[in-house]
């Protein structure tokens, strides 16, 4: 009788795949929220604590496996994915424990320590429990805390960097499934009293990194270094803010002496009274009669004296927030009447900035960066980083750009949003190197004019501006490593600190597009 011998490496590592098909569910699609990216993972799981995180990346690295962890699926490109393992985050969503005895100033009160999958909002609540904020804010409160950071997610306000830049120290997981804490060189870890063990289980040993290079590289990572654990975050002392909506004319905004040009001179923003510490704007890329475009400056004050906290419904004109609620159920039908009918987009866009304007709105910080129930109409965005320099430059090329496009049937169906953004040492964070205008165009889901209206957006402004594509939202515009090389001037030093802690486990469909995998596929 015949018999088919199996060597001893090779038994180990069959039985290390099945313990690991065990632990893992597989073979369920995986789709983001904007429907733009779809997998099917071999196997799939919610890691709940630091020990099971770190046991599913050890069988699966020394089986040769990608793993990924994606977010709360609201990026638009294929940055969080493998078809191999993939992680989601659910069970990682606490408020952790902070060893005070490890810092070397155990008396600041405004560190805190969580888990990687906890969300902004659940955030937000636990820092406004403890007299506490975010410093800024994006528009949105649905990602984690992992994924905002990995991407670079910002707000808005030239004395405010990417939310990465509130992270203080990461605890990741890493190539073979150790857990390493990465801080800047002079971090708030006291390396003298740190206990190389992790607080919540003393059996996991955890390497102390206290490098700038290292942290600037994994603070954003796009998750292609290993899959983060924890962060320390510091936050603000709670505030409120007043915000006020006022609609205008380019030919104002741009004119000399004007907000714009004060703004991009490192001036107050406003030449006479109080200037905001936040400052954005929306527009409609069609002209109006007179050759001219309809802007929506949005100003918001900071204030840590309390603010009147008022609802939702009181926020811009009577019966917006019931609007824009309507707006997000009715997305498919709204879609196929802008395409039947293309010219009603310039109708909508203007009357959408009319609804929003608003000469006072206070509440507490959180709830006045979020921008409501609009948040949850099905629509794909793309976003793009300009050196604040190319800002007029990169407005008026909308203009144009939206009027060749129309002219073929392709037609916004949202208003074009504006942010500015400090820079930052996150070496291939979109702001890196410079403050950094932000252009996000936004379609419909439903629309036929919204993919090739934002892959028009995405490759021109690429193309005859250099603009980055957000790491998130993006439609996977970039398909090299020259292209990152050119656009981040820190790139291969950024590269040397991935090839670190990643030995290909930490590789997904993301490095293989860009074609900087360790091990592609």
């Amino acid at each position: 009788m015949n018999r088919t011998r199996i060597s001893a490496p090779l038994l180990t590592r069959l039985l290390a795949l099945a313990a690991l098909g065990g632990a893992l569910a597989g073979c369920d699609e995986w789709s983001n929220v904007m429907q733009t990216e779809k997998v099917t993972p071999q196997y799939r799981a919610q890691p709940d604590s630091a020990k099971q995180l770190m046991s599913y990346i050890s069988t699966a690295s020394s089986n040769g496996k990608r793993v990924r962890m994606t977010g709360s699926g609201h990026s638009a490109s294929d940055i969080a994915i493998t078809n191999e393992v993939l992680f989601t985050p659910e069970k990682l969503n606490q408020p952790l424990n902070l060893d005070r005895a490890r810092l070397k100033n155990p008396a600041d009160d405004k560190l805190v320590r969580v888990m990687s999958g906890m969300r902004i909002r659940e955030m937000n609540t636990f820092l406004d429990s403890k007299g506490l904020a975010f410093t800024n804010l994006g528009g949105y409160d649905g990602q984690t805390i992992a994924g905002v950071m990995m991407t670079a997610t910002h707000g808005s306000g030239l004395a405010y960097g990417p939310i990465a830049d509130q992270v203080q120290s990461i605890q990741m997981v890493v190539e073979g499934g150790r857990m390493v804490q990465i801080e800047p060189t002079n971090g708030i870890t006291n390396p003298l009293t740190f206990p190389r063990k992790l607080e919540e289980d003393s059996t996991i040993p955890v390497e102390l990194i206290q490098d700038d290079n290292a942290f600037n590289a994994a603070r954003v990572s796009f998750g292609s270094m290993g899959v983060i654990y924890s962060v320390v975050l510091k936050a603000d002392t709670k505030f409120w803010l007043r915000e006020v909506r006022t609609k205008v004319k380019w030919s104002d905004i741009k004119k000399p002496g004007g907000p714009l040009e004060r703004l991009l001179q490192g001036l107050p923003v406003n030449a006479t009274g109080p200037s905001p510490e936040h400052w954005e704007l929306q527009y409609t890329p069609y002209a109006d009669d007179n050759g001219d475009h309809t802007f929506l400056i949005t100003e918001r004050f900071r204030s840590y004296t309390p603010l009147p906290e008022q609802p939702a419904s009181e926020r811009g004109q009577p019966g917006t927030d019931f609007v824009s609620g309507l707006i997000t159920v009715m997305e498919m039908p709204l879609a196929g009447i802008i395409d039947t009918f293309p010219s009603l987009s310039k109708v909508i866009l203007e009357q959408t900035m009319t609804s929003q304007a608003d000469d006072n709105y206070t509440n507490v910080s959180y709830k006045v960066f979020h921008i409501g129930v609009v948040n949850d109409t099905p629509a794909i965005a793309i976003e793009a980083a300009f050196d604040y320099n190319q800002t007029v430059a990169a407005i008026e090329r909308s203009f144009a750009l939206s009027d060749s496009l129309f002219s073929q049937n392709i037609v916004h169906t949202s208003p074009i949003a504006i942010r500015f953004v400090k820079k930052t040492d996150a070496l291939v964070a979109m702001q890196n190197g410079r403050n950094s205008m932000f252009m996000e165009v936004i379609g419909l889901k439903d629309s036929k004019s919204t993919q090739p209206l934002l892959k028009t957006y995405q490759r021109t402004m690429y193309q005859e501006l250099g603009a980055r594509p957000h790491w998130g939202l993006d439609l996977n515009l970039l398909t090299s490593e020259s292209q990152l090389r050119g656009l981040y001037p820190k790139w291969d030093l950024w590269k040397t600190q991935q090839r670190r802690f990643n030995g290909g486990t930490f590789d997904g469909k993301v490095t293989d597009r860009l074609g900087i995998s360790v091990r592609p596929r």
